[in-house]
């Protein structure tokens, strides 16, 4: 299973591959409907093609993580950690407005 998103509209964040952990993490939170692992594989890669980006924590997240970058939407944090590659980030996890970890 990878999910990998590539993105031209930031000057930091070119692409944004997810961890087997953020995988894992974006199923149990999001309680996708549609069983089979596409589903959920598709739905993350939305997710990570609608967020924005930056270097600032939600307000709701515990700002303890030591995190050079975000992927934010609405109510989904994805924590992501410089990968070797200039461009490329790791989604480490998933985080969900409203839950604890």
């Amino acid at each position: 299973m990878h999910v990998e998103v590539t993105r031209a509209d930031h000057p930091e964040v070119r692409e944004v591959v997810a961890s087997h952990h953020c995988l894992q993490r974006f199923r149990r939170r999001r309680r996708i409907a549609e069983p089979g692992v596409d589903a959920v594989l598709s739905a993350l890669a939305q997710a990570l093609q609608e967020a924005d980006f930056t270097r600032w924590p939600p307000p709701w997240v515990d700002s303890d993580r030591d995190t050079e970058m975000w992927a934010l939407t609405q109510d989904l944090a994805f924590p992501l950690s410089a990968a070797p590659e200039p461009g490329r980030w790791v989604a480490t996890t998933c985080l969900v407005r409203g839950m604890s970890r």
